[in-house]
């Protein structure tokens, strides 16, 4: 049987779980931005090899990735900026990026 300061332990853990959880549930994780990013550009659940990420980046609003899209999604490089999060709603942007400079 629990004694009193058992009792007083466990929920000070629970309120301190419970804290943490309502200070960071409303930002946008990196997996999320990610998840977005290439759900928006590339379509749901395309494959690795259509959709090659190629940097994450955390900027002061969300989340910057370069994504390289191949056919079918696309045969380009561009920057997917992921603002927002789960109380904010969500905004992406995407910029096309010029390759041809970098090819070898």
């Amino acid at each position: 049987m629990a004694t009193q300061a058992d009792v007083q332990r466990i929920a000070l853990a629970v309120a301190t779980c419970t804290l943490q959880g309502c200070a960071t549930a409303g930002q946008l994780s990196q997996h999320d931005a990610l998840a977005y990013a290439r759900n928006d550009v590339c379509g749901a659940n395309a494959a690795d090899s259509v959709c090659v990420v190629r940097s994450v980046e955390r900027t002061e609003r969300g989340y910057r990735i370069v994504i390289d899209r191949r056919p079918p999604a696309g045969q380009d490089r561009v920057a997917v900026d992921v603002r927002g999060g789960v109380f904010k709603g969500r905004h992406i942007e995407v910029t096309p990026l010029d390759t041809t400079a970098r090819r070898p």
